[in-house]
Parts: C-alpha cells; structure tokens; sequence
C-alpha cells in the first residue's frame, strides 16, 4: 500500500509523488530513477513536472499510481527480454506483421505498455540524457513556427513537448495503431497544444505523397527497430524533409523488446543510413545504462542524431 496521502497529493511536486509512490510499491524501480535525477537534478525536476502533469490531466487523480505499477511492468519485462536476448543473440520477433497482430492492434496490452514507454522516457537515466539532447541540440534549431511530421509517434509525449516549446509550430503525425492515436491525442490535449496537432491512423511508411518535401523538422522516436526493413523509414525521412529541413531520430541498439525486430549493433549503422537517404548527420548522442546484466555481453543504448537535409552531395 502506498504511504502517499490526499494531502502529499495536494502539495508535493508530482515528482516527489512518484518516487514515494515508487519507494512503496517498486522499490527494485528506484536505483534507475535517481540515477536520472543525479544527472541533473534541476532540470530532471522540471521535465518530469510537464510529463506528470500532462499525464495527471489524462489519468486522472489515481494516474500517477497507476503508472508506476505500469511502468514497473514495462521495466521488468524488458529487462527479461534482454535477459533472453544475452542467452539467445537474437531478438525474438521477427517481423513488423508478427508484432502488429501480436500488440500493436490490441487495445489493453497497448495502452500499457504506451504508459510504460512515457514514464521510462525520463525515469531511466540513458532516456532523460536523450531528453536533453532533444531539448538542446534539437529544439532550439528550429523556428517558432516550423512543421513538423512525426513518424509513430506513440505516446505523442515528444509531439506535445516540441509544440510547447515553438508556440506557432504545427505537427501532422502517423501512426499504425489506434491505441497510440488516441493516447497522443489526449496527451496533446492535456499539453493545450491540440489545435496544432493533427494524428492520422495510417501507416506512417506510405504517406510520402501526402508529405513529400512537406515538414521543416520531423520526429522519428525509437521506431527503426520496430521494423523489417528500417531503412524504408530513412528514405520516407529524407523525402518528407524541406532541403536544409532537420529531423531528430533515435534509434535502439542490442536492447531487446517485445516489438524490436530489426537489431541494430552499431552507432555507425544508424548515420550511414541516414547518409544514403540524403541526410547529413549533424550531431549524435550514444547513451546507455549505468547498469547492465551481469556479465553481459550486449550493452542497450539509444542512439539520437540531429540530421539535415543535403541540398548536394557535399552538403
């Protein structure tokens, strides 16, 4: 039982509520939780507020609680599948079909491991530092009223941040389950931005018509690892983006999940995928965990690049 009380709800940061609510309920959670905030308490505290506020709007009173419970779940099923991976050196799904029938059109497994994915990506340090990159070395690239498209874009977490901050900018985003378009869409309404955000439950490999040369920035968060052929996802960015156009793509490397098909190994995979795509990769971040299996042979991380459009071959 938790020892939060209506009071501490009442006065305490969201985030104090959390960890509380983590301390009695999820205790094998907290070492990944204070890693983060050590990394850099003042802004962790700020990022962390936004995300739990967005989501208390959303989940309601009992939100928070019920997140935690998730987000232990989601943490403890990827640390078995990576478990399995150390043993096997492979990933266990084998292709985007098997996983999209499997999870991503159920409505219930979905909608938590949706939860899940939103809390780990600021509770887990490797994540948080991926926040900040996005923040600093993304965002403050683009002009208030850039246009973005986002590929997959899941929880829409990244959306309702990035259209916070550019308070003129626009965000058309595609995604292939229906659980993620009504997630995104209510977070982006909790985050006031709704007006400016538009989700459409489509796949978001087979819109280039509608968004060829369309988007100043585009989204792609974690999602090349889901898929059989990734480099469809590259090409697709490279031609949604305006010439000089930026996109911000991160991507899994060794880090099973019960949706990863595609196993990337190397930070050099991800930018010559890029490079083949017409984009040059402006600057890239190799973030993993303090912490790993013992023994382990494979260390999870998540590459995040900021990529341009070439206008020649030179640039």
């Amino acid at each position: 039982m938790s020892a939060v009380t209506e009071t501490d709800s009442q006065t305490q940061p969201l985030i104090t509520q959390l960890i509380e609510h983590v301390k009695w309920n999820a205790e094998r959670s907290l070492t990944g939780i204070l890693e983060a905030q050590a990394l850099n308490p003042e802004r962790f505290a700020e990022i962390s507020e936004m995300y739990l506020g967005w989501l208390a709007k959303v989940r309601g009173e009992a939100g928070i609680a019920q997140s935690v419970a998730t987000f232990a779940r989601f943490s403890t099923d990827l640390n078995l599948a990576q478990a399995r991976y150390e043993r096997s050196g492979t990933y266990e799904a084998t292709s985007f079909d098997e996983v999209y029938q499997s999870h991503y059109s159920q409505d219930d497994s979905m909608n938590e491991y949706l939860w899940g994915l939103y809390l780990a990506n600021f509770l887990w340090k490797h994540h948080f530092d991926v926040c900040l990159f996005f923040q600093d070395r993304f965002l403050k690239r683009l002009a208030k009223d850039a246009q973005f498209v986002e590929f997959a874009p899941g929880h829409g977490g990244w959306a309702a941040w990035a259209l916070k901050e550019l308070p003129q900018a626009t965000l058309r985003g595609f995604d292939i389950s229906p659980q993620s378009i009504k997630v995104a869409n209510a977070v982006c309404i909790a985050a006031e931005v709704s007006d400016r955000a538009t989700f459409e439950e489509r796949d978001a490999l087979k819109v280039q018509q509608d968004t060829y040369q369309s988007a100043d920035a585009v989204l792609s968060l974690c999602l090349a690892e889901h898929l059989t052929e990734p480099q469809q996802l590259f090409a697709a960015i490279g031609e949604t983006l305006r010439p000089k156009g930026i996109a911000f793509i991160t991507v899994a490397l060794t880090a099973a999940q019960v949706d990863h098909v595609y196993e990337f190994r190397k930070e050099s995979e991800v930018v010559t995928m890029c490079e083949e795509n017409g984009m040059r990769v402006l600057e890239m971040l190799s973030s993993g965990p303090q912490r790993t299996l013992p023994k382990a042979k494979y260390l999870p991380r998540t590459v995040a690049v900021v990529a341009q459009k070439r206008t020649t071959e030179v640039f």
